[in-house]
């Protein structure tokens, strides 16, 4: 597209305080690089779409400070900022045409007719609506009208892209291809993008980084592989990763040959790997901690040293077959902890059950008790009274 101002984004403690005393973000702090594309996500009520308003200039800070490419924007009018927003609903024009909504800005620029028509055809070109044009937005289809409100910030060649939940409206299987379009659209203009969601297979697959957000808080940022490979807190390790990560109530115990967890009545031994990865373990000595369990670091094959420490059992209560696996809800005997991942309805995910991946061709069915070997270098601790990861 030639002609680009790239930028970075500082967020330096950030506050959202409201003026009936309710406060919506808490001292946050996030550094965006020059052609990042920065995913915030968490639930609803999380306070992201706050923090994007904030960058954009369309709600006021309480306290920190907000730069652009260094520059502190914090007295900035939204329209001194040079970035473009696209939200949820396309705000289109209904009575102009797909080329009058994507050059309205650069009209009131009073950019020149040339200079308009040659940005407006890049931005059509790159985004499949050469064809589309001439049409009206009621004769499009909701993928078409996304790509519009797309291209109206692209002419602009702003220093960065904000996008607040812009897939929400479509359906399942476009929301897909529109993800990965936009996350195209973004590596070939490599523009500086903060990028808000609620939906965290979203956040995954879209993100070079990822921030998670719980009350106005963040809780971590990190790239989407390590978010999952090492959750910095019990939060993070519930509300990353579908189906949800198993969390257990156990102890440590520590003897002359190494240690082991007990859940309920199950001993599970730690390996070498996994003691080496959380040596702060062994300061827990008989302490209650969480232990977290992807469903997909369990098998239902037996191991093949015979190893028959390291199970869990329980009752096939459920059995989802999806052609590629088996995702298998069993009603085990052991305590465990419940995080709260939603807030407007206090939702607690079940944790009564553990929730395996297992192989599609696995003969157990709804009724059988399972035997599931864990992978206990794959395993993660949690702290129960600060809910941080013990490494």
């Amino acid at each position: 597209m030639g002609g680009w101002n790239m930028a970075s984004i500082t967020l330096e403690s950030i506050d959202k305080i409201y003026d009936n005393g309710w406060q919506a973000i808490f001292g946050l702090s996030l550094d965006v690089a020059d052609g990042e594309f920065l995913v915030l996500v968490g639930p609803s009520g999380c306070g992201k779409s706050t923090a994007l308003r904030m960058i954009a200039g369309l709600e006021s800070i309480s306290g920190g400070t907000v730069s652009i490419d260094g520059k502190v924007v914090n007295d900035l009018e939204a329209k001194d900022r040079d970035i473009a927003m696209v939200f949820q609903s396309y705000a289109l024009y209904p009575h102009l045409t797909v080329r009058d909504n994507i050059s309205f800005a650069l009209k009131l620029r009073k950019m020149p007719k040339a200079e308009i028509e040659k940005r407006v055809n890049d931005a059509a070109r790159l985004l499949e609506l050469t064809e589309v044009l001439d049409r009206r937005p009621a004769k499009l289809s909701g993928g078409q009208r996304q790509r519009v409100a797309m291209g109206r910030a692209i002419v602009r060649q702003p220093k960065a892209f904000l996008m607040d939940e812009p897939l929400s409206n479509l359906d399942a299987k476009l929301r897909v291809q529109m993800r990965g379009d936009i996350a195209k659209l973004q590596r070939d203009l490599e523009v500086t993008t903060v990028y808000v969601t609620h939906d965290q297979v979203e956040a995954m697959t879209m993100g070079d980084r990822v921030a998670v957000l719980n009350r106005g808080v963040l809780m971590q940022v990190d790239t989407p592989q390590n978010l999952y490979d090492s959750p910095a807190n019990l939060f993070v390790a519930a509300f990353i990763g579908s189906p949800q990560m198993n969390l257990l109530r156990g102890t440590v115990v520590a003897n002359d040959t190494g240690a082991a967890v007990m859940v309920g009545d199950h001993r599970l031994n730690l390996s070498a790997a996994a003691l080496a990865a959380s040596p702060g373990l062994l300061a827990y000595g008989d302490k209650e901690i969480a232990i977290g369990v992807r469903p997909e670091d369990v098998s239902d094959v037996p191991q093949a040293d015979g190893d028959s420490t390291n199970v869990i059992r329980g009752e096939m209560a459920v059995r989802e077959g999806l052609g590629n696996e088996v995702v298998a809800h069993l009603h085990c005997d052991m305590p465990t902890v419940n995080v709260v991942v939603e807030k407007d309805d206090d939702r607690v995910i079940d944790q009564s059950v553990f929730v395996a991946r297992l192989n599609p061709r696995t003969p157990l069915k709804v009724g059988d008790t399972a035997t599931l070997y864990v992978d206990t270098s794959r395993m993660h601790f949690f702290d129960l009274e600060t809910s941080n990861a013990i490494r």
